[in-house]
């Protein structure tokens, strides 16, 4: 599991600083929200905002694979691009995301890039990484830990750690999606947790209770778990997804964002 240790300088002292976590797009999807993507990627040009992606962020099904579905092409996928469709789908996140990267914290790698990784015997993660120009440190794998310092004029004003992972399991219903979410402070120290993977929005907002350092004073901090929504519509009147073979419940879509104020010591989610 690996860490990344973060800096952010920022100059307001009055405006948050903006954190949005995404993933799951499913790029070369025919199911795919693209509108909804690229209006994402805007809201990440605007100032004091840092951005995280959790994974699975293009399809990454070859022709071969036995999941291959070709009702489930998008319209700007071409004749020659099911030669490398993999290629085709990464250069779409480039030239959605590339202008966006300098604000990127960390991107992981989801269960798509893991499959394509372990059949097929491509990276595909690291392929992705090296074209939108992610500095090595920033790739994080499936999970891992952020120590982010959060610095005004110079001097420190919040530390926070974050637990990100792609995610596991499912479920139907949002009580085991919850379930797994509340457990994670169980295991892993952080303030915030963030996970993606089964395509459901939720978020569970808490707060700890304890001791200052000195054990002199009674302090309470914010716990945020966070699991993100998908980029990919369940039902389209384009074509028969998976989500609909499956009679999966249709779910709400796109990233979680939290509004992070370092000198309250406090965090505001907004979805």
């Amino acid at each position: 599991m690996r860490a990344v240790d973060i800096r952010l300088d920022v100059e307001s002292r009055t405006e948050p600083v903006k954190l949005v976590f995404l993933g799951d797009l499913h790029l070369g999807n025919a199911g795919t929200d693209e509108e909804l993507v690229k209006q994402v990627a805007k809201r990440l040009e605007e100032p004091g905002t840092y951005w995280v992606d959790l994974g699975d962020a293009c399809d990454f099904i070859n022709v071969r694979d036995p999941r291959f579905d070709p009702t489930a092409l998008p319209g700007w996928v071409e004749v020659c691009d099911l030669a490398d469709l993999p290629s085709a789908q990464s250069r779409r996140y480039a030239d959605i995301f590339k202008p966006v990267m300098s604000t990127c914290l960390v991107r992981l790698c989801g269960n798509h890039e893991g499959t394509i990784c372990q059949k097929y015997e491509r990276d595909i993660y690291t392929e992705l990484n090296r074209l939108v120009g992610l500095p090595r440190e920033r790739a994080l794998g499936f999970g891992g830990f952020v120590h982010l310092r959060v610095y005004r004029q110079g001097s420190c004003s919040w530390t926070l750690t974050l637990f990100l992972h792609h995610g596991a399991g499912g479920g139907q219903l949002a009580g085991a999606k919850a379930l797994r979410l509340e457990r994670l402070p169980m295991a892993f120290e952080a303030d915030v947790f963030a996970v993606g993977h089964t395509h459901t929005k939720l978020v569970l907002q808490k707060r700890r209770v304890g001791l200052n350092p000195r054990g002199t004073k009674l302090i309470d901090k914010p716990l945020i778990m966070v699991n993100v929504g998908a980029f990919m519509r369940a039902y389209t009147a384009q074509h028969d997804g998976y989500a609909e073979r499956k009679m999966l419940y249709p779910q709400g879509l796109g990233p979680v964002e939290l509004w992070i104020w370092p000198d309250k010591k406090d965090i505001k989610v907004v979805q």
